[in-house]
């Protein structure tokens, strides 16, 4: 029997499904202060060669500390910012708003034939929490996080392949849905359809990356669904 053919929309999570760029950028700070001792960090995380958590804090301790350049220092940089996350969350649930319509957003996209997954550069755990208190459902959503990979296209890359095995059919296309412009390098490195979730000048700042199609939300769903379905691409 030849295997079903559908298409795949995959999702970013900070900024894209939740309003987190923010408090993750504060406790990445924090973290980045009290385990590496640093006064400052870049929070634009495009300067950086890899814009995913475990590579960002790997790029610290080695250009920035005389600490050993090792997973478990990475892992300690991994834990402050989790604790950080979990107290933000527990003290101001509010700091973790859902992008409006993204609570509703998978089960629409499925209705209309599509499947989902999500690709996030942010650590397993925090990412599980944030979109828990966001009130965007993702238990049975396949995703790839920075725990898995160094660079976004692979994280983008496991996270489809994670979808096919799950959903046992061969995705005729597929696009990506995020807001940095990094995710845009990422996609067209990949020669993957890309869809933008941003508003005003972040907005511009993906459209001059290279973003044809901008949305600043999911609730004109009509609208995103036709934006998926313009940029949406074979992907072998």
């Amino acid at each position: 029997m030849e295997p079903m053919m559908s298409g795949l929309v995959i999702f970013d999570l900070d900024g894209t499904l939740a309003l987190t760029s923010e408090v993750d950028d504060s406790c990445w700070i924090e973290a980045a202060h009290e385990v590496l001792g640093l006064e400052s960090i870049e929070t634009d995380w495009g300067h950086y060669e890899h814009s995913t958590d475990e590579a960002i804090a790997m790029e610290l301790i080695s250009r920035r500390t005389d600490l050993p350049p090792t997973d478990d220092t990475v892992h300690l940089v991994r834990d402050a910012f989790i604790r950080r996350v979990e107290a933000a969350a527990g003290r101001d649930p509010g700091l973790f708003r859902p992008v409006p319509g993204a609570t509703t957003v998978f089960a629409r996209l499925r209705d209309a034939g599509w499947q989902v997954a999500i690709a996030t550069g942010g650590w397993r755990t925090t990412a599980r929490l944030k979109l828990k208190v966001a009130g965007v459902p993702d238990s049975e959503i396949p995703a790839a996080h920075a725990d898995d990979a160094y660079p976004r296209e692979e994280i983008i890359k496991q996270a489809f392949d994670r979808a096919a095995a799950v959903s046992e059919e061969a995705f005729e296309r597929v696009v990506y849905v995020g807001d940095g412009r990094w995710d845009v390098i990422a996609t067209d490195r990949m020669g993957i359809g890309f869809v933008g979730l941003a508003g005003g000048d972040r907005a511009d700042v993906l459209r001059a990356a290279g973003a044809a199609d901008v949305r600043p939300d999911y609730l004109d769903f009509p609208a995103f669904l036709s934006a998926v379905n313009r940029r949406a691409t074979p992907f072998f």
